[in-house]
Protein backbone atom coordinates (compact mmCIF):
# COMPACT_ATOMS: atom_id res chain seq x y z
CA UNK A 1 0.00 0.00 0.00
CA UNK A 2 1.15 3.53 -0.94
CA UNK A 3 1.71 5.55 2.65
CA UNK A 4 -0.94 7.54 3.17
CA UNK A 5 -3.65 5.84 0.95
CA UNK A 6 -6.60 4.46 2.25
CA UNK A 7 -6.67 0.74 0.12
CA UNK A 8 -9.94 -0.06 -2.22
CA UNK A 9 -10.72 -3.06 -2.12
CA UNK A 10 -13.41 -5.48 -3.97
CA UNK A 11 -15.21 -8.72 -3.03
CA UNK A 12 -17.53 -10.40 -5.33
CA UNK A 13 -19.67 -13.83 -4.25
CA UNK A 14 -22.81 -15.72 -4.40
CA UNK A 15 -23.16 -15.87 -0.97
CA UNK A 16 -23.50 -13.59 2.67
CA UNK A 17 -21.14 -16.09 4.17
CA UNK A 18 -18.25 -16.28 1.30
CA UNK A 19 -18.45 -12.52 1.10
CA UNK A 20 -18.09 -12.12 5.22
CA UNK A 21 -15.37 -14.62 5.10
CA UNK A 22 -13.57 -13.28 2.12
CA UNK A 23 -13.92 -9.83 3.18
CA UNK A 24 -12.21 -10.07 6.86
CA UNK A 25 -9.19 -11.90 5.03
CA UNK A 26 -8.89 -9.48 2.42
CA UNK A 27 -9.00 -5.61 5.48
CA UNK A 28 -6.70 -8.00 7.41
CA UNK A 29 -4.05 -9.08 4.37
CA UNK A 30 -4.45 -5.50 2.53
CA UNK A 31 -5.50 -2.82 5.10
CA UNK A 32 -3.85 0.54 6.91
CA UNK A 33 -3.16 1.22 10.25
CA UNK A 34 -5.45 3.65 11.19
CA UNK A 35 -6.58 4.43 14.80
CA UNK A 36 -9.74 4.93 15.35
CA UNK A 37 -12.61 6.94 18.28
CA UNK A 38 -13.04 3.70 20.36
CA UNK A 39 -9.27 2.57 20.67
CA UNK A 40 -8.82 1.58 24.35
CA UNK A 41 -4.97 2.43 25.21
CA UNK A 42 -2.68 -0.47 24.32
CA UNK A 43 -4.86 -1.40 21.58
CA UNK A 44 -3.25 -1.41 18.08
CA UNK A 45 -4.41 0.45 15.61
CA UNK A 46 -7.37 -0.94 13.12
CA UNK A 47 -6.91 -2.64 10.01
CA UNK A 48 -8.73 -0.62 7.54
CA UNK A 49 -10.11 -0.15 4.10
CA UNK A 50 -13.03 1.68 1.58
CA UNK A 51 -14.80 -2.15 0.58
CA UNK A 52 -17.41 -2.82 -2.01
CA UNK A 53 -18.94 -5.98 -1.70
CA UNK A 54 -21.33 -7.44 -3.82
CA UNK A 55 -23.67 -10.93 -3.08
CA UNK A 56 -24.59 -12.34 -6.20
CA UNK A 57 -27.46 -14.24 -4.48
CA UNK A 58 -28.11 -12.52 -0.88
CA UNK A 59 -31.01 -15.13 -0.08
CA UNK A 60 -28.36 -18.18 -1.42
CA UNK A 61 -27.89 -20.84 1.15
CA UNK A 62 -26.32 -21.41 3.61
CA UNK A 63 -27.40 -17.85 3.75
CA UNK A 64 -25.85 -17.21 7.96
CA UNK A 65 -22.35 -17.88 9.14
CA UNK A 66 -21.70 -19.19 12.69
CA UNK A 67 -18.73 -16.69 13.50
CA UNK A 68 -20.83 -13.78 14.98
CA UNK A 69 -21.22 -11.54 17.95
CA UNK A 70 -24.91 -11.51 18.60
CA UNK A 71 -26.92 -15.14 19.63
CA UNK A 72 -29.36 -16.00 16.55
CA UNK A 73 -32.74 -14.71 19.05
CA UNK A 74 -30.38 -11.40 19.27
CA UNK A 75 -30.13 -10.88 15.26
CA UNK A 76 -33.34 -11.72 14.78
CA UNK A 77 -34.61 -9.03 17.07
CA UNK A 78 -32.19 -6.78 15.35
CA UNK A 79 -33.64 -7.62 12.05
CA UNK A 80 -37.15 -6.50 13.52
CA UNK A 81 -35.40 -3.32 14.61
CA UNK A 82 -34.14 -2.25 11.44
CA UNK A 83 -37.29 -3.46 9.56
CA UNK A 84 -39.95 -2.91 11.51
CA UNK A 85 -39.03 0.09 14.28
CA UNK A 86 -39.34 -2.77 17.07
CA UNK A 87 -37.08 -0.57 19.02
CA UNK A 88 -37.62 3.01 17.36
CA UNK A 89 -39.58 4.01 20.94
CA UNK A 90 -35.69 3.79 22.59
CA UNK A 91 -35.17 7.03 21.21
CA UNK A 92 -34.65 10.40 23.11
CA UNK A 93 -36.26 13.31 22.70
CA UNK A 94 -35.18 15.97 20.06
CA UNK A 95 -33.95 18.40 22.62
CA UNK A 96 -32.17 15.37 24.22
CA UNK A 97 -30.58 14.68 20.90
CA UNK A 98 -29.52 18.61 20.35
CA UNK A 99 -27.49 18.72 23.42
CA UNK A 100 -24.77 16.23 21.31
CA UNK A 101 -22.60 14.87 24.33
CA UNK A 102 -24.27 17.16 26.88
CA UNK A 103 -26.55 14.78 27.09
CA UNK A 104 -27.10 12.96 30.45
CA UNK A 105 -30.11 10.62 28.70
CA UNK A 106 -28.58 7.43 27.78
CA UNK A 107 -31.25 6.35 25.30
CA UNK A 108 -30.43 6.10 21.72
CA UNK A 109 -30.12 9.12 19.53
CA UNK A 110 -31.38 7.06 16.54
CA UNK A 111 -32.63 3.89 14.57
CA UNK A 112 -32.19 2.93 11.42
CA UNK A 113 -35.78 2.53 10.91
CA UNK A 114 -36.75 5.75 12.10
CA UNK A 115 -34.66 7.39 9.67
CA UNK A 116 -35.57 5.35 6.79
CA UNK A 117 -39.40 5.20 7.34
CA UNK A 118 -39.64 8.23 9.45
CA UNK A 119 -37.43 10.97 8.44
CA UNK A 120 -38.28 14.21 10.28
CA UNK A 121 -37.47 17.41 8.72
CA UNK A 122 -39.19 21.07 8.72
CA UNK A 123 -41.94 19.85 11.08
CA UNK A 124 -42.59 16.96 7.93
CA UNK A 125 -42.25 13.26 8.38
CA UNK A 126 -40.98 11.15 5.56
CA UNK A 127 -41.33 7.37 4.68
CA UNK A 128 -38.16 7.15 2.50
CA UNK A 129 -38.68 3.25 2.06
CA UNK A 130 -42.42 4.16 0.89
CA UNK A 131 -41.09 6.90 -1.44
CA UNK A 132 -38.91 4.33 -2.89
CA UNK A 133 -41.69 1.35 -3.19
CA UNK A 134 -43.53 4.33 -4.90
CA UNK A 135 -41.12 5.86 -7.59
CA UNK A 136 -40.08 1.95 -8.51
CA UNK A 137 -43.49 1.03 -8.97
CA UNK A 138 -44.29 3.61 -11.22
CA UNK A 139 -41.08 3.68 -12.90
CA UNK A 140 -38.59 0.64 -12.51
CA UNK A 141 -35.59 1.69 -14.26
CA UNK A 142 -35.54 5.15 -12.10
CA UNK A 143 -32.29 6.41 -10.75
CA UNK A 144 -34.04 8.52 -8.31
CA UNK A 145 -35.19 5.95 -5.93
CA UNK A 146 -33.16 6.18 -3.11
CA UNK A 147 -33.25 6.92 1.29
CA UNK A 148 -30.67 8.30 3.18
CA UNK A 149 -30.03 8.24 7.28
CA UNK A 150 -27.81 11.32 7.75
CA UNK A 151 -28.79 14.12 9.46
CA UNK A 152 -26.45 17.32 9.12
CA UNK A 153 -28.06 18.71 12.20
CA UNK A 154 -28.70 15.83 14.68
CA UNK A 155 -25.86 13.66 13.43
CA UNK A 156 -22.26 15.64 13.76
CA UNK A 157 -22.72 16.66 17.84
CA UNK A 158 -23.10 13.06 18.86
CA UNK A 159 -20.63 10.40 19.49
CA UNK A 160 -22.46 7.17 17.63
CA UNK A 161 -23.97 9.03 14.36
CA UNK A 162 -24.92 6.28 12.05
CA UNK A 163 -23.30 4.07 9.96
CA UNK A 164 -25.49 3.53 7.40
CA UNK A 165 -26.14 6.55 5.28
CA UNK A 166 -27.63 5.66 1.67
CA UNK A 167 -30.25 2.87 0.45
CA UNK A 168 -30.57 3.10 -3.55
CA UNK A 169 -32.84 0.10 -5.53
CA UNK A 170 -33.05 -0.09 -9.18
CA UNK A 171 -35.40 -2.50 -11.11
CA UNK A 172 -34.22 -4.47 -14.03
CA UNK A 173 -36.51 -6.64 -16.41
CA UNK A 174 -35.90 -10.17 -16.07
CA UNK A 175 -36.80 -11.31 -19.80
CA UNK A 176 -40.10 -13.14 -18.60
CA UNK A 177 -42.28 -10.47 -17.61
CA UNK A 178 -41.33 -9.52 -14.40
CA UNK A 179 -38.59 -7.22 -12.94
CA UNK A 180 -34.92 -7.94 -10.46
CA UNK A 181 -35.03 -5.81 -7.98
CA UNK A 182 -31.12 -4.83 -7.12
CA UNK A 183 -29.80 -2.63 -4.29
CA UNK A 184 -26.78 -0.79 -2.96
CA UNK A 185 -26.18 0.14 0.59
CA UNK A 186 -23.80 2.79 1.51
CA UNK A 187 -21.69 3.07 4.94
CA UNK A 188 -19.75 5.77 6.47
CA UNK A 189 -17.92 3.54 9.02
CA UNK A 190 -18.76 -0.59 9.65
CA UNK A 191 -17.22 -3.28 12.50
CA UNK A 192 -16.24 -5.74 9.96
CA UNK A 193 -15.38 -8.34 12.60
CA UNK A 194 -18.55 -8.46 14.75
CA UNK A 195 -21.43 -6.00 12.88
CA UNK A 196 -20.98 -6.06 9.14
CA UNK A 197 -22.85 -9.79 8.85
CA UNK A 198 -25.60 -8.95 11.35
CA UNK A 199 -26.19 -5.44 9.04
CA UNK A 200 -26.84 -7.21 5.89
CA UNK A 201 -28.97 -10.03 7.23
CA UNK A 202 -30.95 -7.41 8.44
CA UNK A 203 -30.63 -4.81 5.16
CA UNK A 204 -31.27 -8.09 2.60
CA UNK A 205 -34.39 -8.88 4.57
CA UNK A 206 -35.40 -5.10 3.96
CA UNK A 207 -34.37 -5.65 0.02
CA UNK A 208 -36.68 -8.59 0.26
CA UNK A 209 -39.55 -6.56 2.05
CA UNK A 210 -38.78 -4.32 -1.00
CA UNK A 211 -39.24 -6.24 -3.63
CA UNK A 212 -42.56 -7.86 -2.02
CA UNK A 213 -44.09 -4.24 -1.88
CA UNK A 214 -42.98 -3.54 -5.41
CA UNK A 215 -44.51 -6.87 -6.50
CA UNK A 216 -47.84 -6.42 -5.12
CA UNK A 217 -48.28 -2.63 -6.87
CA UNK A 218 -47.27 -3.48 -10.15
CA UNK A 219 -48.79 -7.39 -10.24
CA UNK A 220 -45.58 -8.66 -11.74
CA UNK A 221 -42.90 -11.00 -10.17
CA UNK A 222 -40.16 -9.28 -8.50
CA UNK A 223 -36.81 -11.11 -7.82
CA UNK A 224 -33.93 -10.47 -5.73
CA UNK A 225 -30.94 -9.61 -7.87
CA UNK A 226 -27.15 -8.83 -6.77
CA UNK A 227 -26.40 -6.55 -3.43
CA UNK A 228 -24.31 -4.09 -3.39
CA UNK A 229 -22.28 -3.00 0.29
CA UNK A 230 -20.11 -0.13 -0.25
CA UNK A 231 -17.97 1.10 2.74
CA UNK A 232 -16.27 4.19 2.82
CA UNK A 233 -14.15 2.51 6.27
CA UNK A 234 -14.74 -1.33 6.74
CA UNK A 235 -12.45 -2.21 9.45
CA UNK A 236 -10.97 -4.64 12.19
CA UNK A 237 -10.34 -3.29 15.57
CA UNK A 238 -7.22 -3.43 17.10
CA UNK A 239 -9.24 -5.02 20.41
CA UNK A 240 -9.81 -7.82 17.99
CA UNK A 241 -6.42 -9.05 16.77
CA UNK A 242 -6.54 -11.50 19.39
CA UNK A 243 -9.48 -13.50 18.13
CA UNK A 244 -8.29 -12.96 14.82
CA UNK A 245 -4.32 -14.01 15.36
CA UNK A 246 -5.35 -16.96 17.82
CA UNK A 247 -2.67 -17.90 20.59
CA UNK A 248 -0.54 -20.68 19.53
CA UNK A 249 1.04 -21.18 22.85
CA UNK A 250 -2.43 -21.44 24.34
CA UNK A 251 -3.05 -23.88 21.46
CA UNK A 252 -5.95 -21.53 20.13
CA UNK A 253 -5.94 -21.60 16.52
CA UNK A 254 -6.19 -18.25 14.36
CA UNK A 255 -9.33 -17.19 12.93
CA UNK A 256 -8.45 -18.12 9.46
CA UNK A 257 -7.08 -21.65 10.67
CA UNK A 258 -10.15 -21.96 12.21
CA UNK A 259 -11.85 -21.58 8.53
CA UNK A 260 -9.00 -24.05 6.66
CA UNK A 261 -9.77 -26.46 9.72
CA UNK A 262 -13.59 -26.83 9.38
CA UNK A 263 -15.72 -27.49 5.70
CA UNK A 264 -17.53 -24.63 4.56
CA UNK A 265 -20.82 -26.29 5.55
CA UNK A 266 -19.52 -26.41 9.17
CA UNK A 267 -18.78 -22.89 9.20
CA UNK A 268 -22.48 -22.38 8.05
CA UNK A 269 -25.98 -22.86 8.72
CA UNK A 270 -29.19 -22.93 6.56
CA UNK A 271 -32.07 -20.77 6.90
CA UNK A 272 -34.53 -23.69 7.67
CA UNK A 273 -31.66 -24.90 10.44
CA UNK A 274 -31.86 -21.00 11.94
CA UNK A 275 -35.79 -20.60 11.66
CA UNK A 276 -36.57 -22.13 15.06
CA UNK A 277 -33.74 -19.85 17.11
CA UNK A 278 -35.39 -16.88 15.23
CA UNK A 279 -38.91 -17.31 16.79
CA UNK A 280 -37.44 -18.25 20.35
CA UNK A 281 -33.62 -19.10 21.17
CA UNK A 282 -34.15 -20.75 24.20
CA UNK A 283 -32.50 -17.97 26.38
CA UNK A 284 -34.75 -15.03 26.37
CA UNK A 285 -34.15 -14.17 22.62
CA UNK A 286 -36.51 -14.15 19.51
CA UNK A 287 -40.31 -12.73 18.51
CA UNK A 288 -41.67 -14.76 20.68
CA UNK A 289 -39.83 -13.51 23.49
CA UNK A 290 -39.28 -10.02 22.28
CA UNK A 291 -43.53 -9.55 22.24
CA UNK A 292 -43.73 -11.01 25.73
CA UNK A 293 -40.72 -9.18 26.83
CA UNK A 294 -41.51 -5.64 25.56
CA UNK A 295 -44.51 -4.18 26.97
CA UNK A 296 -44.26 -0.59 25.98
CA UNK A 297 -43.73 -1.72 22.07
CA UNK A 298 -46.11 0.84 20.24
CA UNK A 299 -49.29 -1.69 19.15
CA UNK A 300 -48.67 -1.49 14.92
CA UNK A 301 -45.26 -2.83 15.63
CA UNK A 302 -46.47 -5.84 17.20
CA UNK A 303 -49.05 -6.43 14.93
CA UNK A 304 -46.07 -6.47 12.79
CA UNK A 305 -43.77 -8.54 14.02
CA UNK A 306 -46.47 -11.02 15.33
CA UNK A 307 -47.27 -11.09 11.35
CA UNK A 308 -43.34 -11.86 11.11
CA UNK A 309 -43.72 -14.67 13.69
CA UNK A 310 -46.96 -16.14 11.68
CA UNK A 311 -44.54 -16.75 8.65
CA UNK A 312 -41.95 -18.58 10.60
CA UNK A 313 -44.41 -20.79 12.49
CA UNK A 314 -46.93 -21.42 9.34
CA UNK A 315 -45.62 -20.83 5.93
CA UNK A 316 -42.53 -22.04 3.90
CA UNK A 317 -40.47 -18.50 4.99
CA UNK A 318 -36.67 -17.62 4.49
CA UNK A 319 -35.29 -15.89 7.19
Amino acid sequence: MESGNIPVLSVNEDTIPRAYEKAIREVWEKGASIRTEYDHPGDPASRDATVIIIVRNPFGQPRFHRSFADGLGGLAEYVMEVVHGAHDYWVKPLEEILKGTKSKDTRWTYTYHGRLFEFRIEDKVVNQIGAMIDKLSKTGYTRRAQAITWNPKLDPPTEDPPCLQRIWGRLCDDGEGGYIYNMNTHWRSRDLFKAWFENVIALTTLMRKIAEAISQRTKKRVKLGRYVDICDSLHIYGSYFREIEGDAEKGIKSFFETLESRSFEERTWNSDFIKPYFINDGVGKGLRPMLEREKDMPEKVRKAIAEELRLMEEEDYLV
